[in-house]
């Protein structure tokens, strides 16, 4: 027996809505899902400009959960749907919303092959609705009183038509937006009701000239627009005529549960009203029933919004968690890692590392060697990396530990040749190895600092 599939986008839109919701999600009192942002590894690569690609084998992950030494908590604040930014640039032709294509296809660099919504000056966001025939835009759409119709239509002089979407906050611009993705928010309409929408299934919100015609007369016949369709609540709308021929429809009502429109120009005598021509040919228009609900009810699933972006800030010491005199080279995300003290992890901010107390003594472990316990490093019972070392408090914190450390016994430095003595151990809360890795970025060196804020930006596709 055959088949043939589809994943939607709106299975990407839905996947998108759970991360954004997820951080404020319980049950039975304990946290749904929680994500981490971690910084890990302090090893360099050894070409600091080309960093290795992540591998997700079972010996790499474990590796990466091994030198992992930080875990700070994301939050809703910390996250938000993305979609591809695209400026509104004069002289560009912007493809128009069309119900019976794909609008969300791309290329094969993930780019959107139909750019139909544009972010203007302002930050306000518009889906384009017609393009006057495939001509470049040169009127910024702008949201301001008096310049939308009554379905909050922006028409250009231009002869393009826009929908207002929405507007990005300034908190969400400096937090999610760069040069290639700008913020969408999850609106109260993330999962669309036709019943309790005055659009239902779709509406017609514009109707669009694709050929003017010619010979039309508004005094005296009568031009109706026939619009047929699928529906439970019929469109109307007029025709705006100029020197004989139809320069524009404007939308009266733009009716109710459409799934497809037809549209055509009909004229007859004001004397008979019988259906003739008398004057006037050539009109023809087009018309495209709306998403559910209608266009700008519900934006993160009418454009196609299938990324989300993690942003998150790691600031000096971070109140001791984060030595600031390391580089490292590793950052990602872990979902619903566990700690001793709750499972799911909860905290919201963990240091990963184990902390050795040793003895004064000569010579100072050095970031990045290995120091071990036993009679050499090929036969020791304790190895680990050094993340960090204060020869004033006389404290080591290490990563990538294996074996059980022995009090009282010797730690000795593979790179530097220091010896000192183990005087305590600290484990940490975060319990190592737990969770699930879900995201891996290598970078070059990223030398922290005790005034240093690292601000970091993932972008997950679905």
């Amino acid at each position: 027996m055959a088949y043939k599939n589809l994943i939607t986008y709106n299975s990407k839109v839905s996947q998108v809505s759970r991360d954004f919701y997820s951080p404020n999600a319980s049950v039975s009192g304990k946290p749904l899902s929680t994500v981490y942002a971690f910084l890990s590894r302090v090893d360099p690569w050894s070409d600091n400009n080309f960093p290795v690609q992540p591998t997700q084998d079972q010996q790499y992950l474990k590796s990466v959960f091994g030198n992992m030494f930080v875990a700070k908590k994301i939050t809703s604040n910390n996250i938000s749907p993305v979609i591809q930014r695209i400026d509104w640039v004069s002289g560009t032709t912007y493809q128009h919303y069309q119900d019976d294509i794909d609008m969300f296809a791309t290329d094969t660099n993930g780019f959107l092959i139909y750019k139909f919504y544009v972010r203007n000056n302002y930050d306000q966001v518009f889906k384009c609705l017609w393009n006057n025939n495939d001509s470049p835009s040169t009127v910024m759409p702008m949201f301001q009183p008096g310049a939308f119709d009554s379905n909050d239509i922006y028409t250009g002089s231009d002869g393009y038509k826009w929908k207002f979407m929405y507007t990005i906050d300034s908190g969400s611009k400096s937090k999610f937006m760069d040069v290639n993705w700008m913020p969408i928010s999850v609106s109260a309409n993330a999962s669309p009701n036709p019943v309790n929408t005055s659009a239902g299934f779709g509406d017609i919100e514009v109707i669009n000239v694709t050929n003017s015609g010619s010979g039309y007369d508004a005094v005296n016949t009568t031009i109706v627009v026939s619009i047929t369709g699928s529906n439970t609540s019929p469109a109307a709308a007029n025709v705006v005529v100029s020197n004989g021929a139809i320069s524009d429809i404007i939308v009266s009502n733009p009716g109710k549960d459409y799934t497809s429109a037809n549209i055509s120009i009909v004229s007859y005598t004001s004397s008979n009203l019988s259906f003739v021509s008398p004057t006037g040919s050539g009109a023809t228009v087009i018309a495209y029933a709306s998403p559910i609900g209608g266009h700008a009810y519900d934006p993160i699933s009418e454009l196609g919004t299938n990324h989300t972006m993690y942003s998150i800030e790691f600031n000096g010491s971070e109140n001791g968690n984060i030595p600031t005199d390391i580089e490292y080279y590793q950052i990602g995300l872990v979902v619903n890692p566990s700690a001793q003290s709750s499972s799911p992890a909860n905290a919201s901010i963990y240091k990963i590392s184990t902390d050795f107390f040793v003895a004064v003594g000569l010579g100072s472990f050095v970031n990045d060697e290995i120091v071990y316990q036993g009679n050499s490093l090929e036969t020791a019972t304790f190895t680990a990396t050094v993340l960090s070392f204060d020869n004033t408090t006389g404290i080591i914190n290490l990563i990538n530990t294996k074996g059980t450390p022995l009090v009282n016994a010797s730690v000795y430095g593979n790179t530097s040749n220091t010896v000192r003595t183990l005087l305590s151990v600290n484990t940490p809360d975060f319990i190592p190895y737990s969770g699930y890795i879900s995201y891996i970025e290598n970078r070059s060196g990223i030398q922290r600092s005790p005034d240093g804020i690292e601000q970091f930006r993932f972008v997950v596709q679905y």
